[in-house]
C-alpha cells in the first residue's frame, strides 16, 4: 500500500493536470482520510502528501461540490482536521510533519477549517450532543488538539517545518473563525512560549524572525491572556529588536516595536535597568541612522519609536538609568530634526515627535538628584532645540500655515521652559524668544489661527516671556487679561487709550498692553508706528490720569507706565515726533505725588536717560537715586553685576560719563542735603556710589568736579563722621585727582580749604608710628595736589601742603627715624606699617620738589639741601636733605631706594640748574660730594634698574659740576668706579654675554655717564685708552638698529666731536642709523593706531602706591612717551648726521 501509495504521489507530484484523470475523487479522498488512522508513520506520511497534491489539484469535495450528492462537508472536514492533528502531534519525522503541515495549510487557504470553526462558536463551553461524541472531538479538543500538535513541530530543527507551522497558526489566526477561542487555546497550552523558544534559536534566521513576529502580535491581542507570556519572553525580544532596527525597512519592525511597546505599556516592572538603557540605545540608533540619511522609515516606525521612548521616559526607575538622558538628548534632537523639516509627507509623527520632547524636558525638572550633570546637558540640548528648530518653525508657520495641533504642542513646550526649568535657562530662552521678534510673531500667529485655543496659549507664553524680561510678574497682568484681549494689534493700541476708571475689566487689557509695549522696547518691537504708540499712551494718561482699580498693584503698574512714556518720548525726541505737554505734566504730577520705585523693574537706556534730563523731576529722581544708594551699599555684589533686571551702578556710570544727563548734579546736590540733614548711613552710601561710579568710568571725575562736589567733601571733613566715610571720600578725592583733567582744577578756590582742612586732620593724629589708613590716604591725596601744581593748577593748595610747618616737622621727624634704624631698615619694606607711611612721605617729598620747581621756584635756594641733618631745623618747606637721602638709599630697602634716588635726582638736578644760571660756587664741603658719589657709585650695579639709572644719572649731573670750581675736580677725579662702570659698558658694548647680570638693561645711563666724562676739562686717560680704536671698532660691529638708542648716538656724536672715530667708523655708523630712522618711521605709523590707555583707580594702599609710583616714574604719562622717546632717537640721528657733515667738510 506504501507503495501504491507513492508511486500516486510521484504520479500526483509530476503529471500536469494528473488529478483530472481520477475518476471518483470523492471516493479516493474519503478513503485517503480514512486511512490516516493507520498505524504506519510511513504511510500517513504518503498519504498526506497525496491529499496535499489533491489539495493544490483542486480535487477536494469542498472543489467539486457538484458532484458530491449528500455529502456533509462539514462532517470531512471536521475528520481531516482531527486526524490531520492527530498525525502531527504523534508524528516524529519531519517529512511528516512537513506533508501535514502542508495539507492543513493549503485546505485552511480554501476555508472548509473556517467552517469547523465557525459552526460550533458556542461549543467551546457546551456538550456536545451525545451521537456527535463518539465520533467527533469537540471545538474546544480541537482547538486544543491543533495547539499540542504544533509545540512538535515548532521545535523541530527543520526549518521549512518551522515556518511552515508558523505560517499555519498565522493563518488560523488570521481566519474568519473563533480567533478569540483559539487566542485563548494557543495561550493557554503555552504555544507562545514555544514560539518564543523558537525566536531564541533562530540565529536571527530572516524567515523564522518574520513569522514568529507575525504569530506573535497577533496573540497580543488578548492583551490580559498575554501578557504574561510577553513578560516571560520579553528578554527574547530584545535581540531580535537590535536585529530589525539595522535593516530599514523590515518587513516585521514596527512589528518588533509594537510588541515592545505592549510590554512596556501592560508590564514595565518587569523590565531591569539595563533592558530599558539597551531598548533608548537601540531606538536611539534608529533615529540616528534616519536622521543621518542612511536608512529611511516608515511613518507606523517613528511614531512607535517615540512613545516607547516616552514609556521608559515615564517609568518609575528611568532616574536611575546611568545613560538615559544622553540618549534621549540625542534620540530627541533627531525625532524633532526629521519631523518638522518636512521629511516626512504625513504630519502623523509631528506630535509624536513634539510629545517625546516635552516627556523629555519633564524627566530633566523632575524626579531624583541623580545624573544632575547629563540631565542639565539634556535639558540645554532641548532648549537649543527649541531655540533653533521649533522657533523657525512657528516663523514658517505664519507663511506656510501649518496645523494648530503642532503649534499648540510647540508652545506648550515653550511654557514648561519658560516657567519651570532650572537656573537662569528661563531667562535666557525668553531673551531668545523676545529677540527673536517673538511679540510680533505671536500676533502672526494668533491672525492665523484664529481661535481661543490658540489665543489662550500664545498669550500664556508671552506673560511668560514678560515675567522673565521685565520681572515683578507683569506678566500676571497678561493671564488675567487674555480673555479680553484682541489678537489686532490696531485693536490694542484703541483700548490703550480708553478711560477705563469704571471698568475693570478693560482696565486690566490696558495693563497687560502697557507690560506688553515696554517688554517690546528691549527688543526694538514696535507693535504699532512710534507716534501712534506715544499718542495712545498720552490719551491714556490724558483719560486715567496715572489712576489704577483698587486691585491692581499701584507702584508697580505705575513705575511701568512711567517708563513706557520716558522711552516712547525718548524715540520721539530722536524722530522729531510731537508731544502733549499736558499728558507730561500730567505724569510728572503723579510722580511727584505718589510713591513708585525706580528700581522695581528693568530701565531701558533710553527712557532712563530721557528722565535724568529732566529738571522738573528733580525731586522725585533726588528720592530714587537714595534708595539706589542704600540698595548698593546693602547689596553692592547684585548693583555690581550688570544686571539685565534692574538699574545698577554700570548704568547710572554710563550717564554720567556721557555728560547728557543731570545725575552727576542731582547726586552731588543730594549728598549736600544729607550732609546737613540725613544719617550718617545715608552719607555712607551717597559718597561710596560716587565713588563706585569714578570707579568705573574714571573720566567722570571731570562732571563731578564741575557740580562741587569739592565743597562736599570740605562739609563732610569738618563733621566727625566714623571712620568709613572719611576712608571712602579719602578715596574718592584720591581718585578723582588721579583721573580729572588738568583743565578741570582751573577753578581752585574751592580746593584750597578742603585741602586745609586736610592738613589739619594729617596733622591732628598722625606721627611716625601711625597706623590710621585715613591718614596715609591722605597723603596720597596731597601727592596728587602736589602733582598738579606743576602743570601749574592748583598751586594755592600746593603752597599751603608745601609750606606747612607741621608736615615738614613730621616729614623730618618720619626720615630721622627711618636713617636711625640703620641697616634694619632694610627689613621695612611696604607691607610694614612704617615701610609704608615712609614710602608715602618719601613720595610725598618728591612731588613737593617738582611743584616747588614750578611754584617757588625764586624764592628757593637748592643749596640748602646740601647740608648736614643738624642743620634741618633751618628747612622752611617739604623736603629731605641730600646727606638722608643718601642714608636711606644705602639701607632701605627696595622700593625705598626707588623714591629716594628719584628725590636725590630731582635735587640734584635743580641744584646744577640753578648754578648753571646763577654760577653760584658750591656751598657743601668736598667729603661731603665725596659721600654722595660713594652712595651713588654703590648702587650703579643695582639689581633694580630704575635705582641704578638714577644714580647714573646723579653721577652725570656733579660731573657737569667739575667746570664750576676746583672742590668738584678733586671729588670727580678720585673716584676709582668711574673707570669700573665705564669698562662693564665696554663689555656689555662689545659682548653682552659677558657682563655680569646686574649690569643688564642700565646702558642708557652708562652711556650719560661716558659723555659727561668725556667732557670734562681733563679726560681721564684711562678712559682714552678704553675707546681706543678697536674697542669702538667692536662696539660698531655689535650694534644693531633695534638696539640703537638716543643715548647711544650721542654717545657716538661725543666720541666724533673728540676725534676718537675715524672715518670707517663714522660710514658703517652712518649707515647703521640710517637703518635704524627707517624703521622708526615705520614703527610710528603702527604706533598711531593705538589709542589711550584707561585710566587707573585706587581701591587700597597698595592701588593708591602703584599709581603714585607710577606717576613718579612717569609710566602713567601719556601714551605719546613711546613716539616720544622716537623723536629723540631721530634728534639725535639728525644731530650725528649734521657733525659728521661737518667735519667732511672741514
Amino acid at each position: 500500500m506504501s507503495l501504491q501509495l507513492h508511486c500516486l504521489g510521484v504520479l500526483l507530484n509530476t503529471t500536469k493536470d494528473a488529478a483530472a484523470h481520477i475518476v471518483d475523487k470523492l471516493s479516493l479522498f474519503l478513503n485517503l482520510v480514512n486511512d490516516l488512522r493507520l498505524p504506519s508513520d510511513e504511510i500517513r506520511g504518503e498519504i498526506l502528501f497525496v491529499l496535499y497534491k489533491l489539495s493544490i489539484s483542486n480535487a477536494t469535495p469542498w472543489d467539486i461540490i457538484c458532484d458530491n450528492g449528500d455529502v456533509d462537508l462539514l462532517a470531512i472536514g471536521r475528520n481531516l482536521f482531527q486526524l490531520s492533528l492527530e498525525v502531527l502531534l504523534k508524528t516524529q519525522n519531519d517529512t511528516v510533519r512537513l506533508n501535514c503541515i502542508a495539507l492543513l495549510l493549503t485546505l485552511a487557504k480554501k476555508g472548509p477549517f473556517d467552517l469547523v470553526l465557525l459552526s460550533s462558536q458556542s461549543s467551546i463551553n457546551c456538550v456536545e450532543p451525545e451521537h456527535m461524541q463518539n465520533d467527533y472531538m469537540s471545538l474546544n479538543a480541537s482547538l486544543v488538539l491543533f495547539a499540542e500538535a504544533v509545540k512538535g513541530s515548532l521545535l523541530s530543527t527543520n526549518l521549512e517545518v518551522q515556518t511552515g507551522t508558523l505560517d499555519l497558526i498565522f493563518h488560523f489566526l488570521s481566519s474568519d473563525g473563533n480567533i478569540c477561542a483559539l487566542l485563548q487555546i494557543l495561550i493557554d497550552e503555552n504555544v507562545a512560549d514555544y514560539i518564543f523558544e523558537v525566536l531564541r534559536l533562530s540565529g536571527n534566521n530572516d524567515l523564522l524572525v518574520i513569522s514568529s513576529i507575525q504569530v506573535l502580535l497577533i496573540l497580543a491581542r488578548s492583551e490580559e491572556k498575554f501578557k504574561e507570556k510577553l513578560a516571560i519572553g520579553f528578554s527574547t525580544l530584545l535581540p531580535v529588536l537590535h536585529y530589525v532596527a539595522e535593516i530599514p525597512f523590515h518587513p516585521v519592525q514596527s512589528h518588533v516595536l509594537q510588541l515592545v511597546w505592549i510590554c512596556m505599556v501592560n508590564c514595565s516592572g518587569i523590565l531591569s535597568l539595563p533592558q530599558e538603557e539597551q531598548i533608548a540605545c537601540t531606538l536611539t540608533a534608529i533615529l540616528r541612522r534616519n536622521g543621518n540619511g542612511e536608512h529611511g522609515m516608515s511613518s507606523e516606525t517613528f511614531i512607535l519609536v517615540c512613545s516607547i521612548l516616552i514609556e521608559i521616559l515615564k517609568s518609575p526607575h528611568a532616574h536611575d538609568i546611568e545613560k538615559l538622558p544622553s540618549f534621549i538628548e540625542e534620540s530627541s534632537r533627531y525625532a524633532i530634526s526629521s519631523t518638522l523639516s518636512h521629511e516626512y509627507d504625513s504630519r502623523i509623527p509631528i506630535p509624536h515627535s513634539l510629545l517625546l520632547l516635552k516627556e523629555a524636558l519633564l524627566f530633566c525638572l523632575e524626579g531624583s538628584k541623580y545624573n544632575i550633570s547629563s540631565k542639565k546637558d539634556l535639558e540645554d540640548s532641548i532648549i537649543g532645540t527649541c531655540g533653533t528648530i521649533l522657533l523657525h518653525w512657528l516663523e514658517s508657520a505664519v507663511v506656510d500655515g501649518n496645523d494648530e495641533e503642532t503649534l499648540a504642542g510647540i508652545l506648550q513646550i515653550f511654557q514648561l521652559i519658560l516657567s519651570r526649568a532650572t537656573d537662569k535657562k528661563p531667562l535666557k530662552f525668553a531673551e531668545l524668544l523676545a529677540s527673536s521678534s517673538w511679540f510680533s510673531l505671536s500676533l502672526g500667529l494668533m491672525g492665523l489661527f484664529p481661535t481661543d485655543h490658540v489665543k489662550s496659549v500664545v498669550y500664556l507664553v508671552t506673560s511668560s516671556i514678560v515675567d522673565r524680561v521685565l520681572g515683578c510678574n507683569y506678566g500676571e497682568t497678561i493671564r488675567d487679561a487674555h480673555i479680553y484681549l484682541p489678537s489686532d494689534p490696531t485693536e490694542l493700541m484703541y483700548l490703550l487709550g480708553q478711560c477705563s476708571t469704571e471698568d475693570f475689566n478693560l482696565a486690566s487689557c490696558q495693563c497687560a498692553i502697557l507690560s506688553i509695549l515696554y517688554a517690546c522696547s528691549f527688543y526694538n518691537e514696535r507693535l504699532a508706528a512710534d507716534n501712534q504708540i506715544l499718542a495712545s499712551v498720552e490719551q491714556y494718561i490724558l483719560l486715567n490720569g496715572g489712576n489704577f482699580p483698587y486691585e491692581i498693584n499701584f507702584s508697580v503698574m505705575f513705575t511701568l507706565l512711567v517708563h513706557l512714556y520716558a522711552y516712547v518720548r525718548g524715540i520721539s525726541y530722536s524722530c522729531s515726533i510731537p508731544h502733549s505737554p499736558e499728558a507730561e505734566n500730567t505724569l510728572f504730577h503723579v510722580m511727584t505725588q505718589k510713591d513708585w520705585d525706580l528700581l522695581a523693574i528693568r530701565v531701558h537706556p533710553i527712557a532712563i536717560k530721557w528722565l535724568f534730563q529732566k529738571q522738573e523731576l528733580m525731586e522725585p529722581l533726588a528720592f530714587q537715586m537714595l534708595n539706589f544708594c542704600k540698595t548698593f551699599c546693602e547689596d553692592e555684589t547684585i548693583m555690581l553685576s550688570n544686571s539685565s533686571q534692574l538699574v545698577d551702578i554700570q548704568m547710572v556710570a554710563e550717564l554720567v560719563l556721557s555728560g547728557e544727563t543731570v545725575i552727576s548734579f542731582l547726586l552731588v546736590s543730594l549728598l549736600n542735603q544729607i550732609v546737613k540733614e540725613g544719617t550718617e548711613d545715608e552719607v555712607f552710601s551717597v559718597v561710596s556710589v560716587i565713588a563706585e561710579i569714578v570707579t568705573i568710568s574714571p573720566c567722570s571725575s571731570d562732571q563731578f568736579i564741575s557740580c562741587s562736589i569739592v565743597d562736599s567733601f570740605h562739609d563732610i571733613y569738618c563733621l566727625p563722621y566714623s571712620s568709613r566715610i572719611q576712608t571712602v571720600c579719602s578715596y574718592l578725592i584720591f581718585n578723582i585727582l588721579c583721573s580729572a583733567s588738568a583743565l578741570t582744577f582751573s577753578q581752585e578756590d574751592e580746593w584750597l580749604p578742603l585741602t586745609v582742612k586736610l592738613l589739619e586732620f594729617i596733622n591732628s593724629g598722625i606721627d611716625y608710628t601711625s597706623s590710621n589708613q585715613e591718614h596715609k590716604i591722605l597723603i596720597g591725596v596731597l601727592c596728587f595736589v602736589l602733582h598738579h601744581s606743576a602743570s601749574k593748577v592748583l598751586v594755592e593748595p600746593a603752597k599751603a601742603i608745601i609750606l606747612n610747618s607741621s608736615l615738614v616737622s613730621l616729614t623730618d621727624v618720619i626720615v630721622q627715624k627711618a636713617c636711625s634704624k640703620g641697616p634694619s631698615l632694610f627689613q621695612h619694606n611696604q607691607d610694614t606699617a612704617f615701610g609704608e607711611l615712609l614710602s608715602l612721605v618719601l613720595l610725598l617729598v618728591f612731588f613737593s620738589l617738582r611743584s616747588l620747581h614750578t611754584i617757588l621756584e625764586a624764592s628757593i635756594d637748592w643749596q640748602d639741601f646740601l647740608q648736614h641733618s643738624e642743620d634741618i631745623q633751618s628747612f622752611s618747606v617739604l623736603g629731605i636733605p641730600c646727606h638722608d637721602l643718601c642714608r636711606l638709599m644705602h639701607f632701605g630697602p627696595p622700593s625705598i631706594k626707588l623714591i629716594a634716588s628719584q628725590c636725590l635726582l630731582e635735587l640734584l638736578t635743580r641744584i646744577s640748574d640753578q648754578r648753571t644760571c646763577t654760577n653760584a660756587e658750591l656751598r657743601c664741603s668736598v667729603k661731603y660730594l665725596k659721600s654722595i658719589i660713594a652712595v651713588t657709585e654703590g648702587l650703579v650695579f643695582s639689581e633694580d634698574s630704575k635705582v641704578a639709572g638714577n644714580c647714573g644719572a646723579c653721577l652725570s649731573v656733579i660731573l657737569g659740576w667739575e667746570k664750576f670750581g676746583s672742590q668738584e675736580k678733586v671729588a670727580t677725579r678720585e673716584s676709582k668706579w668711574f673707570r669700573l662702570i665705564m669698562e662693564e659698558f665696554a663689555v656689555a658694548l662689545t659682548a653682552p654675554g659677558l657682563t655680569s647680570k646686574s649690569f643688564t638693561n642700565q646702558q642708557k645711563f652708562a652711556a650719560n655717564l661716558a659723555i659727561s666724562l668725556l667732557r670734562l676739562s681733563q679726560v681721564p686717560d684711562w678712559l682714552t685708552s678704553l675707546f681706543d680704536s678697536h674697542l669702538i671698532s667692536g662696539i660698531v660691529a655689535n650694534l644693531s638698529a633695534r638696539n640703537v638708542t638716543a643715548e647711544i648716538v650721542n654717545l657716538f656724536s661725543e666720541l666724533m666731536a673728540r676725534k676718537y672715530l675715524s672715518k670707517e667708523h663714522i660710514v658703517a655708523l652712518h649707515n647703521l642709523f640710517q637703518v635704524c630712522r627707517r624703521q622708526v618711521y615705520e614703527g610710528s605709523s603702527k604706533a598711531q593706531m593705538f589709542g589711550q590707555s584707561a585710566k587707573k583707580v585706587a581701591r587700597s594702599t597698595d592701588d593708591m602706591l602703584a599709581l603714585l609710583f607710577g606717576l613718579m616714574l612717569n609710566q602713567n604719562a601719556d601714551p605719546g612717551a613711546v613716539q616720544s622717546e622716537q623723536q629723540t632717537l631721530l634728534r639725535a640721528i639728525d644731530l650725528f648726521f649734521q657733525e659728521s657733515s661737518g667735519r667732511e667738510r672741514r
